[in-house]
């Protein structure tokens, strides 16, 4: 594992070259933490939602692309 930490930053993704290499600090998790919990709750409302939808018209609940 040390063989790792001490190789070159290689990014995930090709799109992602500045991705970072290792955990935030506990106080940018927490920071991101907060900043993506007001999202959480629309996020499931609009998941029941779809599920509800899919319960009662089956498949064709969605959207042409996602059929």
């Amino acid at each position: 594992m040390s063989k790792e930490r001490n190789s070159a930053h290689v990014p995930q993704f090709p799109s992602a070259p500045g991705q970072a290499n290792k955990a935030p600090t506990a106080e940018d998790a927490l920071a991101a933490a907060q900043e993506l919990k007001p999202m959480v709750g629309v996020v499931r409302r609009i998941a029941r939602e779809r599920r509800a939808a899919l319960s009662k018209f089956g498949k064709m609940a969605l959207p042409p692309e996602e059929r």
